[in-house]
């Protein structure tokens, strides 16, 4: 069997796994949904490994390499525990139906790889492609998890949106990581880390975005529905703008 064929049933077996996972942490009685959960991460991660070694270095861009990457990350993302046993069922299977959703993605678009170009030989620009796919999967996990608080009790509310600002922050983190690894990249390797251009603009908005979110005025944060509104919006127009654009590229 060739890795291409093998992938191919891991990529249906990945898409199917984290529909029903999804289903069960929503639905179903029990812990079944730890176990499948589990399963999908193995899944994921198999998937992640196989089309390493199919293109000779990490999954980094193009939009099916980002929907790979974005479902292994939320799989992870998916089984840390959050301090709430009901809250956590609700955001894991908000977490395995957009890995779903982005799975689902291929069986109309193209499911090709992205030209391996020579740059992504270089340890700089590989940190930024990971660092930046991993802040956005960062940032829609912190949306689901205000989401998820929509219509919980309130304790459950709470500890929800406490968790989704947490994790705006790390996100931020990540992100700039990420900025770090390309002003690096940029400065050792094409020399115009100083000009000004549309990526950094958008970068700095996003930015600016996520800030404000995770920073909002008291008045507003008192207001459960508000902020959970301006807690999840980031996240979910990062990844829709970013795979809109992955998908219109040429």
């Amino acid at each position: 069997m060739t890795l291409e064929l093998l992938l191919h049933y891991i990529y249906y077996a990945c898409m199917g796994a984290t529909l029903a996972a999804g289903a069960l942490a929503w639905f179903a009685p029990g812990n079944w949904w730890r176990g499948a959960g589990w399963l999908v991460l193995a899944l994921a991660l198999a998937q992640a490994v196989v089309s390493a070694l199919i293109l000779n270095r990490p999954p980094l861009a193009g939009t099916y390499e980002a929907a790979m990457m974005f479902t292994l990350w939320l799989s992870v993302l998916a089984l840390i525990p959050c301090g709430s046993p009901e809250g956590q069922r609700r955001l894991a299977a908000l977490c395995w139906w957009a890995g779903t959703a982005f799975m689902a993605l291929f069986l109309v678009a193209s499911n090709r790889f992205y030209p391996d170009w020579y740059m992504y030989k270089y340890i700089w620009s590989r940190l930024f492609f990971t660092l930046r796919m991993a802040s956005l999967a960062v940032f829609l996990y912190a949306s689901f998890a205000a989401l998820a608080s929509l219509g919980m009790r309130p304790e459950t509310r709470t500890t929800l949106l406490r968790w989704s600002r947490n994790f705006l922050l790390l996100g931020t983190a990540v992100f700039l990581a990420g900025e770090f690894s390309g002003f690096t990249w940029r400065m050792q390797w094409m020399g115009d880390y100083w000009c000004w251009n549309a990526n950094f603009l958008e970068a700095t908005l996003f930015f600016l975005l996520v800030t404000a979110a995770a920073h909002l005025p008291p008045s507003w944060a008192a207001r459960p529905r508000l902020r959970a509104a301006a807690q999840a919006v980031p996240g979910v127009l990062m990844i829709c703008l970013f795979m809109t654009f992955m998908l219109l590229e040429p």
